[in-house]
């Protein structure tokens, strides 16, 4: 049962040099060497170490690109793509903020001018245990014989817009070929997850 998710926050980083020749650097700006700095910088901070209910934040670089086929020219300009799935630790406030302060620096330094965009983004969210969840883990219980497990891990989801409106709790089919080519699931599954809900409106109704 996932009773919260984590936030996400992609990010795209843009460093500008001077383009040049590799025999003359001192009349080319590299953008690479400050992007790779700044990246370098951001991966090895810890976030965190969690928040109740929560697995650490993390950050993962998942492009860098220069766009260059030669090997001996200094590209004009070099960008990276990132993505931080985040507790609630955090606000995407202040992951920017330590994000533009960490490349600022090292664009100075290579004499390169830094900028940044945002892809998308999503807030972390989080259901205290109590009446709610236990609900749901007690028809869960009659239903599959099982006492489910509370957690936030995984993607995130549309309850990020739900939860401004009332206590989310999600549960569904199992999801071992999520986003996979033939993703399927088992009918007797789907029959069982029906008889779980009705379990729960039984039950939410009653209390």
């Amino acid at each position: 049962i996932k009773n919260g998710r984590r936030g996400s926050l992609n990010v795209v980083l843009t460093m500008e040099g001077k383009q040049g020749h590799v025999a003359y650097p001192r009349r080319a700006h590299n953008p690479v060497t400050p992007l790779v700095e700044t990246l370098a910088a951001l991966k090895a901070r810890r976030l965190d170490d969690g928040a109740p209910g929560f697995d650490p934040s993390n950050l993962e670089v998942t492009s860098i690109d220069v766009g260059n086929p030669a090997h001996n020219v200094i590209p004009q300009r070099a960008t990276a793509k990132l993505n931080i799935r985040f507790n609630t630790n955090h606000t995407m406030e202040t992951l920017l903020a330590w994000i533009d302060a960490t490349a600022n620096a090292a664009a100075e330094r290579a004499a390169a001018r830094y900028s940044r965009t945002i892809s998308s983004q999503s807030l972390a969210f989080y259901t205290d245990p109590g009446p709610f969840t236990d609900l749901i883990r007690a028809s869960v219980k009659e239903c599959f014989g099982i006492e489910p497990a509370l957690a936030t891990t995984g993607g995130t989801s549309d309850a990020r817009y739900l939860r401004l409106y009332c206590q989310v709790a999600e549960l569904g089919l199992r999801n071992e070929t999520a986003h996979m080519v033939d993703e399927h699931c088992a009918v007797e599954d789907v029959r069982t997850l029906a008889r779980c809900y009705e379990a729960v409106l039984r039950r939410y109704f009653a209390s």
